[in-house]
Formats: C-alpha cells, structure tokens, sequence
C-alpha cells in the first residue's frame, strides 16, 4: 500500500477508480464553470518541518499558457510559502446532493472535481501580473471590462496585491454525479422522505447572517 500512495512512484493525478476519471476537454469545461478554488501549499522550517496550509479564492484558468491565476494580499501565509519555491496543488469543485443511503458506509454527495498539480510563482512583472489580473477580473465579471466598465489597473493597484501564476505540469478530473447511492438489503429500506436527496450547500435563504 506504501508503494501505491507513493507519488514517486505513481502518478498522483491518476484517479484510482477509473470510471470517475474525466479528460482534458471535461477538466477545461469545469475550471470554466466554477469561479472559487483552494490552493495547498506548504512553508519548510529550517529543521524540515513542514507546516501545510490551504487558501480559498477566486481563481481564472488560462488555457494559452496553461495555468492558473489568483492574488491575494501583498504579504501572507500564501506569499511566504510560494516563496520557498515547493510544488503546489489546485482544487476545484462543483456540488450537488447529499445522497441517502440505509448503509452508513454508502452515504454520499455528488460532485465534479478537478485537482491541479505544479508550480505557483509570484507575478512579479508588472504588465504580466496586470494581465493575470485582467484575465480573473473579467472572467468572474464578464460584463465589467477593465477600462470600459472599470478603470484600467493601475500601477498602485499592482502593489496592493500579491498576483500568482500555478502552472500546471498534470492534473485530474472525477466525476461522482448518480442519481442515487446504493442501498443494503439487510436493513429496512428508506421512506421516501428520508430517501430524498439533500442539497449539499445551504440556499441563500438558509444561511445566517
């Protein structure tokens, strides 16, 4: 098992079940769809320990130079990690249901995930981290166009914010999306109330302010 899970030995982006595995095209579709990601990277102390860490944003992938961009703050967990240089890994994920089960081993969720594998940067060039900027800004709002519905970014603008580039060297796409989930027959079955299916992120008129 040891070997199985080693990634020097076996690709990690390779899904273990392959009927869950979807190709390029599905992946380039789905990054394109949903506009909240995670990035995991991790800082090194001196004496090797590793402190991992993971940041939720809004990201843009862009499929002429394979990569995906993002920004945060000028300074951060974020910005001292990527600067240490370590491999860094991107999580995108669309949900759907809670699926019921009488098997508690079988309860489940709908969901397309894509992870990305690579190397983040800092964008420390100013036009090219203007147009990484540029590229997410219209892409989460598509009809606010930098310098027409909104002013152009400027120079000060740049040095507010840290601007990252992830390019991806592999990645994966899995789909889990049934209809159902599977059921025991030795157990009663469910009613058809319990048997419906849950939303798996609370509606606006759920949440609480």
């Amino acid at each position: 098992m040891t070997d199985f899970y080693n990634p020097q030995s076996r690709d990690p982006s390779v899904s273990r079940r392959p009927h869950n595995r979807r190709d390029a095209a599905w992946i380039r579709e789905l990054l394109a769809r949903v506009n909240i990601g995670r990035v995991a990277t991790v800082w090194q102390s001196e004496d090797g320990f590793p402190f991992p860490f993971i940041t939720t944003l809004a990201f843009a992938y862009r499929p002429g130079t394979h990569d995906v961009v993002y920004h945060t703050n000028i300074t951060g967990r974020l910005w001292a990690n990527v600067g240490q240089g370590h491999p860094a890994t991107f999580e995108a994920t669309e949900i759907g249901c809670l699926l019921p089960s009488n098997n508690p081993l079988e309860l489940s969720v709908q969901y397309r995930s894509v992870v990305a594998f690579g190397t983040a940067r800092l964008l420390t060039e100013r036009e090219e981290a203007r147009a990484a900027l540029t590229v997410l800004s219209e892409r989460l709002f598509p009809d606010l166009r930098i310098g027409q519905q909104t002013r152009p970014i400027l120079d000060a603008d740049l040095a507010r914010t840290s601007v990252y580039s992830l390019a991806v060297t592999r990645w994966s796409g899995k789909e889990n999306w049934p209809p159902m989930t599977d059921q025991t027959e030795d157990w009663p079955a469910l009613t058809p109330e319990l048997a419906r299916l849950r939303p798996a992120v609370p509606g606006p008129a759920r949440i609480k302010v």
